[in-house]
C-alpha cells in the first residue's frame, strides 16, 4: 500500500468509527423533543428516601416541573417551556423559563440553553396559552452563559456542561462555578446541579452530589 493510500484508508476508518458510534444529530434532536416534554415530580424519590431511613433534613426537596414544546420561531425552532414548583403541583412557582436547543455540528451534539423570559409572571402556564407565544422573548441579562451538551449514550440522553463545567460572574459581581449533569430516559429526568463560590464553597446543591430524580407523571 502506498503512503497516500494508507492515509486515505486511515482517514476513512476514522470517519466511519466516529459516525458509527455517534447518533446523528437529527436523531438526537428528535429524541430530545419527543422524550423531554412531560410532567415530572420528585415525590417518588422522597418517598424512597423516607423508607430507607434517610433523615428528613437530608432528603431531596419536593419539586414538580412541566416541560412543554411551544412554537416560538422568534426564539428558535426547538424550544420547551419550563415551569417548576416547590412542594408539589400546587406549590409556589420557582422557575418560568425556556430550554432552547440547537444542533452543534462541530461537537456532534445538541446544545441546550436555559433562558429566562422578561415579565415572567405574565407567562405563567404558557404551555396552555398559545395566544401569548408570539410575545415570548429572551431576557438578555440572565442565562445562556453555561450551555449544556446533549448526546445519546446507549438508549439514554445525557446532558453535560460544555468543557465539563462553567465559570461565570454573577450580576452581583461574585465569581461562581457550576457542575451539572442531566440524564433523561422515558421514565425520568435526573438532575445534578451544584454551584460553588470562588473558594470552592458549596453555594447551592448537595454535598453528597446525589441528583434529584424527577419521575415522569404524564406527557
Amino acid at each position: 500500500m502506498t503512503r497516500r493510500s494508507f492515509v486515505l484508508a486511515a482517514t476513512f476508518a476514522s470517519f466511519w468509527v466516529h459516525h458509527a458510534t455517534a447518533a446523528p444529530l437529527p436523531e438526537t434532536m428528535a429524541r430530545l423533543m419527543a422524550t423531554m416534554p412531560g410532567t415530572y415530580d420528585t415525590a417518588a424519590q422522597i418517598s424512597a428516601e423516607a423508607s430507607q431511613g434517610v433523615p428528613e433534613a437530608s432528603r431531596h426537596a419536593r419539586r414538580h416541573v412541566i416541560y412543554a414544546r411551544i412554537d416560538v420561531p422568534q426564539v428558535g425552532q426547538n424550544v420547551l417551556f419550563r415551569q417548576e414548583r416547590q412542594g408539589g403541583p400546587d406549590g409556589e412557582i420557582i422557575t418560568r423559563g425556556l430550554a432552547v436547543f440547537e444542533a452543534d455540528d462541530g461537537a456532534n451534539g445538541i446544545r441546550m440553553w436555559l433562558r429566562n423570559i422578561p415579565n415572567a409572571e405574565r407567562f405563567t402556564d404558557l404551555h396552555l396559552k398559545n395566544e401569548l407565544w408570539r410575545d415570548v422573548t429572551i431576557d438578555p441579562s440572565y442565562g445562556g452563559k453555561c450551555p449544556f451538551h446533549w448526546r445519546m449514550k446507549n438508549d439514554t440522553l445525557v446532558g453535560t456542561l460544555l468543557g465539563g463545567g462553567c465559570k461565570i460572574t454573577s450580576n452581583a459581581g461574585k465569581a461562581m462555578s457550576f457542575d451539572a449533569t442531566w440524564t433523561l430516559t422515558a421514565e425520568s429526568l435526573s438532575i445534578f446541579d451544584n454551584t460553588y463560590g470562588d473558594m470552592g464553597q458549596l453555594m447551592s446543591g448537595r454535598v453528597d452530589k446525589v441528583p434529584s430524580v424527577y419521575s415522569r407523571l404524564a406527557r
